[in-house]
């Protein structure tokens, strides 16, 4: 049977009714959780969603007893009911005598030995919303993405750093994205030892025993510790230095103990921090790296440079941010031979409440540490932190600690990384004899940065005795400025002297090869090192005694050479004083380098192995140990790098006077 025919307004009427079913049957279906979603889905939801039932198939639902690693490897089939995010008043309460944990936001209490104490990270902490991003330090993850790198030393340096203290906006992103359907989540605990008891005399230990931390996520192990019956039902590790870390991928509810074993010979009480996070650990230790190299020292003061911060090149955006970035490290330095911090050696607040020397202290910068962004030492002129430490004892062990406050720009609590990192310890040691000062910061020699010839008595002032070695060598190379001014510099490469250098390359070489033979490497004369060269024997020491005759130094041979009997530059001789010494020679191929960068009429050439060249240069060791003087020198920083050293070949043996004065 035909359909009737409709009129327009019928026609529009139909259709808005047709409209209104269909929006109608899609509100009941969206507020209708049954419509929502299929039985056989409701595993997949994720835990920012709770609108929907609950399943209550306990094989669908994660088993918080799985989740942590226990020690002895056995997996619990205990269950307690998993709901995300929501507050523990609905799914149960804290133990008794238990202290809350909120997120980044640290405990801090006395304990006494033989004591435990609990804490808790409620469900509600845990599922919590991660921090916001926060800007750090300069970093290169920009480059990195877009297929660059900082390379070598400084791209392991800042794998060690980027996580918690670079600029984190994409990575905090990143995890927020992932924790948006998670089941588990991540939590780090962490804790640090800030005060220990001590000894009462009576114990052998010089170091009470350490703390130890308890994880349980399973609530019949509510107060986890020592003395539980069972225990697989929680995980533990003891501190090492004043500090633990446990990761846990947790679901609910987490259970922590710390306890202080019980010792005879101790008094006082242990004062710690604990911290949990979602974010990133609040307290970090990199144990396996020093990232602190030393480039001397003197009697009474040290000079360090950090690792490279950046490999990038000048005109990068990253390198000029580290050049004006204010300091972001600091360095803790300790002898040896005091106990005080034994136990707390990994600990940031610990080495900053029982540290003799450290640049930030009680709040303040304190007048023993001067620190600074430098680009002047080490290889490669690249942007690194230099510390120059003072007031330290002479003939003294030391350890040297690098660390961080906080995350760089901020620390405490709500802070994200802000518990702070240590490193590990660069060991060192100062000088005994008192005639070699560490002197640094020069305006012409830029890149000079080690102890020299010195004496306390004609130069106390270590900025005048900075002062006369830079004129003396700018002086010099003033001189050698105008005989290369002789040179057809300014002309075609086909009638330059080289097809491969060029002035430039002959000023840079003559620089460096000047800077570090005017300025020699001082050591002490009591040092019984190979590589070193005696120097001035036969003059008196500071203290005006004399050298013992009987000293391997002191024989015939010695007395009578010229090298000697006295020093390399005769500025130090006759103004200085600073009486007998042992010189780390300079390298051979910052000779080699300079012969080959200038022209051969300005008659340059190094001496040959039976004209003295042992008693003038050194040669580097590949190991990283400074056994010549070169510009940049720091220990053990270029160990793995193998420096450029120009090949031998023969030279002239025409050589202007004033080389042969400072080739010693």
């Amino acid at each position: 049977m035909p359909l009737p025919k409709l009129t327009p307004l019928q026609s529009r009427l139909a259709a808005s009714f047709a409209a209104s079913l269909v929006l109608i049957t899609i509100y009941i279906w969206c507020s209708n959780p049954d419509f929502a979603y299929a039985a056989h889905d409701v595993g997949s939801i994720g835990n920012d969603d709770h609108n929907h039932r609950m399943s209550y198939d306990l094989d669908a639902q994660p088993d918080a007893s799985k989740i942590l690693n226990w020690d002895d490897g056995e997996e619990l089939e205990t269950y307690e009911p998993n709901f995300p995010g929501l507050d523990r008043s609905i799914i149960g309460r804290a133990p008794d005598g238990a202290e809350d944990l909120p997120n980044n936001t640290p405990g801090k209490l006395n304990i006494n030995l033989g004591e435990t104490q609990y804490w808790t990270v409620s469900n509600a902490t845990l599922w919590g919303d991660l921090s916001p991003p926060t800007s750090g330090l300069p970093s290169s993850k920009k480059d990195r993405r877009e297929g660059g790198g900082i390379g070598g030393d400084a791209e392991d340096f800042w794998d060690d750093l980027a996580d918690t203290y670079a600029d984190q906006g994409s990575l905090i992103e990143l995890r927020r994205r992932q924790n948006t359907a998670a089941t588990q989540r991540t939590l780090y605990i962490t804790l640090n030892t800030c005060l220990q008891p001590v000894s009462d005399g009576t114990g052998k230990g010089s170091a009470p025993p350490q703390l130890q931390l308890y994880i349980s996520q399973s609530p019949s192990n509510k107060k986890p510790g020592s003395g539980n019956a069972d225990p697989g039902e929680q995980s533990f590790v003891m501190a090492d230095g004043g500090f633990a870390s446990i990761p846990v991928n947790a679901t609910a509810d987490i259970y922590i103990g710390v306890e202080a074993p019980a010792a005879a010979g101790f008094t006082d009480h242990y004062n710690y921090e604990l911290a949990a996070s979602i974010d990133a650990p609040y307290h970090s230790l990199n144990s396996s790296d020093s990232r602190l190299h030393l480039i001397d020292s003197d009697t009474n003061s040290a000079l360090f440079i950090t690792s490279d911060l950046t490999n990038t090149e000048p005109e990068d955006p990253v390198y000029k941010k580290w050049v004006s970035t204010p300091p972001p490290f600091i360095i803790f330095a300790h002898n040896q031979n005091d106990t005080a911090i034994l136990g707390l050696q990994n600990s940031y607040c610990g080495l900053k409440n029982k540290a003799q020397i450290a640049a930030f202290k009680d709040g303040r910068n304190t007048h023993n540490v001067e620190v600074g962004i430098t680009t002047n030492r080490g290889l490669g002129n690249k942007p690194k932190e230099q510390f120059y430490i003072t007031s330290l004892n002479g003939s003294s062990a030391y350890y040297g600690f690098l660390a961080i406050q906080g995350n760089s720009t901020a620390e405490g609590a709500g802070v994200v990384g802000g518990g702070g990192k240590v490193w590990k310890p660069t060991n060192f040691e100062t000088k005994s004899d008192g005639n070699c000062q560490v002197i640094f910061n020069l305006t012409f020699c830029s890149e000079v940065a080690y102890a020299v010839p010195s004496n306390p008595h004609t130069f106390p002032n270590i900025t005048d005795l900075t002062r006369l070695y830079d004129d003396n060598a700018l002086a010099l190379y003033k001189n050698f400025s105008y005989s290369l001014q002789q040179i057809a510099c300014d002309t075609t490469s086909s009638a330059r002297y080289s097809l491969v250098r060029d002035c430039a390359d002959c000023k840079h070489a003559y620089k460096q090869w000047l800077c570090a033979v005017a300025i020699p490497r001082c050591h002490d004369f009591s040092s019984s090192l190979p590589f070193l060269q005696p120097r001035n024997i036969a003059q008196k020491f500071i203290n005006e005694t004399t050298l013992d005759p009987m000293r391997n130094e002191a024989n015939s041979t010695n007395m009578a050479a010229m090298y000697a009997n006295r020093s390399r530059n005769a500025l130090i001789d006759t103004k200085i004083r600073p009486g007998p010494y042992k010189e780390v020679l300079p390298c051979r191929d910052l000779c080699y380098g300079l012969v080959q960068s200038c022209p051969a009429a300005l008659g340059f050439a190094c001496p040959s192995e039976r004209m003295g060249l042992n008693r003038s240069y050194g040669v580097r060791d590949p190991s990283g140990n400074i056994t010549c003087s070169f510009l940049g020198a720091a220990y053990y920083q270029n160990g793995a790098t193998t420096a450029r050293t120009p090949g031998l070949r023969t030279l002239a043996t025409a050589v202007v006077s004033a080389v042969w004065l400072l080739t010693g």
